[in-house]
């Protein structure tokens, strides 16, 4: 079997890709799937988009994994392709109390939701529900393949490793947007925009988040000191 290195490369994917949040050995006893322990030695790699759960042998001899959605946008547009309903896989949309409060102010409504994070105050895991699928050597897979995934991952041993795992697990609000902007100079002026038409972020306007974010960038692209999500004070 190959390495798991290469089944990343079908994906595009690569440990060294500056989009990648975590890259990190999860113990067996420190993360469930769908209610199940993996046996072997297990990876977790996360990027803003997606994260890959591998279990592999020896040094990085592929044995099997999971390739799991964190856009909602990917999600349904990978339902839509397989002409699968989201119920019928047991997603739920996580967003409806915005789509109703938008529908009765005969505003534009939200498109749906269904990846789920949650992180209890206090508790050791992460929790995420999603769309997902087992993973080869092959970008091709049966529409039968996708699943709806509920995974429970200790948060870390230390903060940095805490930090790292969140981001890799959990999806990138405006603010994580906007620093990958300036991180990594992926996303778009349009992009950004984009995300933030629409939404308020603490409280904020649309201006005031706006105005911030380009007063960020004036100040040096590039930088690395705005506050990540698990990083605000």
């Amino acid at each position: 079997m190959a390495s798991y290195h290469r089944v990343l490369e079908v994906f595009d994917r690569s440990v060294g890709d500056k989009s990648i949040e975590c890259d990190y050995d999860i113990h067996p006893w420190d993360i469930l799937i769908n209610g199940e322990r993996w046996s072997g030695k297990i990876r977790l790699v996360g990027f803003v988009d997606a994260f890959f759960l591998i279990c592999y042998s020896g040094g990085s001899r592929f044995e099997h994994g999971l390739m799991i959605y964190k856009d909602d946008e990917s999600i349904r547009n990978t339902l839509a392709k397989a002409d699968i309903k989201p119920n019928s896989l047991g997603l739920t949309v996580v967003n409806e109390k915005k789509i109703a409060e938008k529908k009765e102010k005969k505003e534009k409504e939200p498109p749906p939701a269904y990846f789920r994070f949650t992180s209890e105050k206090g508790g050791l895991d992460y929790h995420i529900s999603t769309l997902g699928h087992p993973i080869g050597l092959t970008t091709k897979y049966p529409k039968s393949s996708l699943k709806k995934y509920d995974i429970k991952v200790r948060k870390g041993r230390d903060p940095v490793m805490k930090k790292r795992i969140r981001r890799g697990v959990s999806q990138h609000d405006v603010w994580d947007l906007m620093h990958d902007a300036l991180r990594l100079g992926l996303i778009t002026h349009a992009e950004i925009i984009g995300n933030i038409v629409g939404k308020t972020v603490g409280g904020s306007t649309l201006e005031d988040v706006a105005g911030k974010y380009f007063d960020a960038l004036a100040r040096g692209k590039g930088s690395k000191n705005l506050a990540l999500s698990g990083e605000r004070m």
